[in-house]
């Protein structure tokens, strides 16, 4: 910061250098009237953008729009030296007399961000640089000052001059005035649509600058055609002169803008700091912040840790805005961690940067407490969209059972019963018959409790219940048709919802993996950690593996939102699948 400081001021100096070399030049020019004049007004316009650009540029680093007020006061002193009855010194000024144009459109594009924020606005404005610089300079080879259409008998020789041709003069500035002016017509057509484009808010900051940015662009237009229809030199000079009082003013609206808002913040903030005084009821923080930025888009959202999300006041999830969108977000800390965000405009982030992060910072044990209140309605919307959830999944698990009941063991046992009464029809008369029916009545019989047992182990597996989850695990893992490796699990027993949910984690991990990940294994590691037990499955498999796509692994993550657990899952493609379940285990 020291050297930014440092350098602004050596640059102050130089401006102030060069803006005397200017003056005396004018005051000692031999071929221009009302010296004072011009005089008075170049210094004015150069100094005026020099002096609010450094002054900016020291406000806002971060922020190249005092830079390049800077810049364009440096070129129009540059142009300046035009002036000067010094024939090297006058055509320097000349060759570089259009720089300063290219500058103040490149200003008024890159205001209020400081930044050129599409490929068009880039296109136009490295077309205005080429054009007063490359474009320029091959006019001045044939430019003679006395006898091309400048027709200025008291202006010094052109040192750059290798011949006289008056009439390639006229048609190479009538070229570049085209093409100027097709420049100007995009700079225009770009600041109408982000004028229409632009909030309330934003319009009170571009109002100012662009209404004496365009009445410039409006003034020079006309010169460049005045100058090219033959208009006189002393009528064109009274255009100048007229062109300046816009031009000075810009650098001026500029700062009057940054004063007019120190001025609503300093009051913004003391009503601010008053509400939170208060015990602000719900919306009134958003309220105070809106006012006090003077933003009426102002929005609010908390950042949730452990779901690593941001939601709403209401609790829902929010989706940060993306660059280039016209909102901007800052971060607001409490304590060194991330409590919320305040999402505004973006000419708000330009124009008040720092001023958004002190009033966040006012604002951030407030914004903790709303986070707190946020974080329950999120975990209330949630709890409520998993018991809903689970209500559908619970009725079709219950279809599920009555159709493999009613084509499984029902139909068993109604074959069952059908050859009972078949063997005791036979039973006096065909002994043999009747033993044969009733072996296949115990054959259906053991097969349906077979299928009973397998409907039962998915609906509470009783073995868990019995002998815990170390056993339970085992058994699952003997059955699973890849090769699992238990390489943790609790010996002691836990509560029954804690078990029977990091059962249900396993085995439906397992499930999915013998279907979908084509994998040659898999892990299985259980552990208590900081008042949570970590359930993770691991595979080599495919990878890939999407919770929307299925009711499986949805499901999971709704059984564990009803006891407060949560379940995360890593899976790319190609690199297998990490399936972890944390649940509250104090």
């Amino acid at each position: 910061m020291k050297s930014l400081r440092g350098a602004l001021w050596a640059l102050a100096g130089a401006g102030v250098l060069f803006g005397v070399a200017d003056l005396a030049l004018i005051l000692d020019s031999s071929f221009i009237d009302d010296r004072g004049l011009w005089a008075a007004g170049w210094l004015a316009v150069a100094w005026a953008f020099i002096g609010v650009g450094l002054f900016a540029w020291g406000r806002r680093p971060d922020n190249r729009v005092g830079m390049l007020m800077a810049l364009t006061g440096f070129a129009w002193l540059v142009a300046g030296a035009g002036f000067s009855s010094l024939p090297l010194v006058f055509t320097l000024g000349q060759l570089c007399g259009a720089v300063f144009f290219a500058a103040v459109c490149h200003l008024l594009l890159a205001f209020p961000g400081g930044r050129l924020g599409s490929r068009p606005e880039r296109r136009i404005v490295a077309g205005f640089y080429v054009l007063t610089t490359i474009g320029v300079a091959p006019l001045w080879l044939f430019a003679d000052p006395h006898a091309s259409r400048l027709d200025c008998d008291g202006c010094p020789d052109n040192v750059l001059l290798v011949h006289s041709y008056p009439s390639l003069v006229t048609t190479l500035s009538t070229i570049l005035n085209l093409l100027g002016a097709v420049l100007v017509t995009g700079v225009l057509v770009v600041l109408v649509k982000r004028w229409r484009r632009a909030s309330p808010a934003q319009r009170r900051f571009l109002v100012p600058v662009y209404s004496a940015g365009v009445a410039v662009l409006f003034l020079l237009i006309v010169l460049v055609v005045l100058q090219a229809g033959g208009l006189g030199n002393s009528a064109l000079d009274a255009i100048w002169l007229a062109a300046m009082v816009p031009f000075a003013l810009v650098p001026f609206l500029f700062l009057g803008t940054l004063v007019r808002t120190r001025m609503i913040q300093s009051g913004a903030v003391g009503e601010l700091m008053a509400r939170l005084g208060e015990t602000p009821r719900r919306g009134e923080l958003r309220d105070a912040l809106a006012m006090a930025l003077g933003d009426p888009s102002l929005e609010l959202v908390y950042w949730l840790p452990e779901a690593e999300r941001f939601v709403d006041a209401q609790g829902h999830d929010f989706d940060l805005p993306a660059p280039g969108s016209g909102r901007a977000v800052t971060k607001v800390e409490f304590e060194g961690d991330c409590v919320a965000a305040i999402v505004h405009d973006e000419v708000v982030h330009d124009q008040q940067g720092g001023y958004v992060d002190a009033i966040g910072a006012a604002a951030s044990l407030a914004l903790q407490n709303e986070r707190l209140e946020a974080e329950l309605r999120s975990k209330v919307e949630e709890l409520r969209a998993s018991r809903e959830r689970m209500l559908s999944i619970g009725l079709e698990e219950r279809r599920r059972l009555e159709r493999d009941l009613h084509d499984g063991a029902q139909q068993r046992l109604v074959s069952m019963a059908l050859n009972m009464r078949l063997a005791r029809a036979r039973l006096r008369e065909d002994p043999a018959g009747a033993e044969d029916l009733l072996d296949g009545a115990a054959g259906e019989l053991d097969a349906a409790l077979g299928e009973l047992r397998e409907l039962a182990r998915g609906i509470h597996p009783a073995l868990l219940s019995e002998r815990g989850l170390e056993t339970a695990l085992e058994m699952l893992a003997r059955r699973a048709p890849v090769p699992v490796d238990l390489a943790s699990v609790p010996g002691e027993r836990l509560p029954e919802a804690i078990e029977l949910a990091a059962y249900f984690v396993v085995a439906e991990s397992l499930t999915n993996i013998a279907k979908d990940a084509a994998a040659s294994r898999a892990t299985v590691d259980i552990t208590r950690m900081n008042g949570k037990l970590l359930v993770k499955v691991e595979d080599d498999g495919v990878g890939g593996a999407d919770p929307d796509a299925g009711s499986g692994l949805r499901g999971l993550a709704d059984r564990l939102a009803v006891i407060e657990g949560r379940l995360e899952i890593d899976s790319h493609p190609g690199k297998g699948t990490t399936i972890t379940a944390k649940i509250p285990c104090a």
